[in-house]
């Protein structure tokens, strides 16, 4: 098991406060400091340092981190699983809200196969990474970009990306074919910064030299429930997954919007910590799962 130092550490490196780091410890500042300089003597390492009054953790610091929250989830983890057999050994995965609305069901039911004891996280890409990197969850389902040096995945399929917008639109009337300034003029509805599906659609955007700050009105909302319901209500335009639209598409509330030159595809991505001593096992995980 790693020392009282390195655990302080760790929670410091998420903080990023020692007066958050010792409530939370319930202890003194000065005693939080004085274990972070201990460590810091201990390993030769400067691990901290203050830039303008800020506390900053050092390149190596962050590495270090990383190393402590993933040794210390995957104890647990083993731990779990030698007193705990016959599937009581609890799963913590973390999902985004985007996969949420249309593959988080099946995957549960199959993990339900795996474990009587599931927790999942759902939120946007950015904060399934950090949880991830910080030891909160094992392994992330997610649609977003990601550094894929930083993490060890499977690729569980590839999803169309479609520009979607309610059947009546008058866009769709239109003589000649549609581009992207014609849809400037439109309410775009769009996901929250962070999220990987606002991602994907602003590198699209980038390439076209436009950003979303270019239409004329944007919504932003932090799921994709509201999106769909507003897009099949007859507001706006969207950008996003397909299987999110799939029963407003069949029933004809919600079309997809034929933009010039506009086709994309993104990988669904089973993540989970680089060179984890449970490799093998997530990558049998996921393997259950490529066939949702």
């Amino acid at each position: 098991m790693l020392d009282k130092k390195m655990s302080t550490f760790a929670l410091l490196a998420k903080t990023g406060s020692y007066t958050a780091t010792a409530q939370q410890l319930f202890l003194t500042q000065p005693a939080v400091t004085q274990q972070i300089k201990a460590l810091e003597a201990d390993l030769g390492l400067e691990l901290v340092r203050y830039e303008h009054a800020q506390l900053t953790i050092t390149d190596v610091g962050q590495q270090l981190a990383y190393y402590i929250n993933k040794t210390t989830n995957e104890s647990r983890q083993l731990l779990d699983q030698l007193k705990l057999p016959n599937k009581q050994a609890p799963i913590k995965l973390g999902c985004t809200r985007s996969l949420s609305s249309f593959l988080l069901t099946k995957a549960l039911q199959k993990l339900h196969q795996q474990s009587h004891q599931i927790q999942c996280q759902i939120a946007n890409t950015e904060t399934i990474l950090k949880a991830l990197l910080a030891g909160e969850i094992d392994f992330g389902l997610v649609e977003g970009n990601f550094d894929k040096k930083q993490f060890d995945y499977v690729t569980l399929r590839r999803e169309p990306f479609i520009a979607a917008t309610f059947a009546g639109n008058p866009l769709l009337t239109q003589a000649e074919p549609l581009v992207l300034k014609d849809l400037l003029s439109q309410t775009l509805l769009v996901r929250e910064a962070g999220s990987g599906t606002r991602e994907i659609f602003e590198n699209w955007l980038t390439m076209q030299n436009t950003r979303i700050t270019d239409f004329a009105n944007v919504i932003e909302i932090a799921t994709p429930t509201p999106i769909v319901q507003l897009l099949a209500s007859g507001v706006g335009i969207s950008f996003l997954y397909e299987s999110l639209v799939s029963t407003e598409l069949a029933s004809g509330q919600v079309v997809n919007l034929p933009v010039h030159g506009y086709k994309l595809q993104h990988e669904i991505n089973f993540v989970y910590p680089k060179h984890s001593y449970f490799s093998q096992q997530y990558q049998e995980l996921a393997t259950t799962l490529q066939t949702l």
